[in-house]
């Protein structure tokens, strides 16, 4: 998905960036390249906060007259950014893995035990390893 950048520079500061699709999301740099890439930074980690928090992300599109015609944004540059969001989803995938049945069973004798199903158990696991070792 293209995420246009307003871009803003007063002389003597840094790069200033505002990302209208994403209300409340902002992001600066020393050079232009910074800031085009704490811009993209700073949208991935948007929707990652989002969906830790259990929501499904949104996007507003503006278009780039609409966003030349705010008045916020008169004199900035623009600049167009491409983030791949078909990951940023909630919506379950199925997959397949290969698993020795021993492993199988020990899961599943532990989600007869606690109230959860085999994929909701598997997910927290592997959400809880990747936070212990990143």
């Amino acid at each position: 998905m293209l995420f246009h950048l307003v871009i803003h520079k007063d002389e003597n500061s840094a790069y200033g960036v505002t990302i209208p699709s994403l209300a409340g999301v902002f992001s600066y740099g020393d050079t232009l390249e910074e800031a085009v890439s704490n811009a993209k930074e700073a949208i991935e980690f948007h929707l990652t906060g989002i969906l830790e928090d259990g929501l499904e992300p949104e996007f507003k599109h503006f278009t780039l007259d609409e966003i030349k015609a705010h008045p916020d944004y008169q004199g900035a540059d623009l600049i167009s950014v491409d983030i791949d969001t078909s990951s940023y989803t909630l919506k379950p995938e199925r997959f397949n893995v290969s698993w020795p049945k021993y492993l199988i069973r020990e899961v599943d004798r532990y989600t007869t035990l606690h109230p959860d199903t085999r994929s909701s158990f598997l997910a927290k696991a592997a959400k809880k390893y990747i936070e212990q070792n990143t």
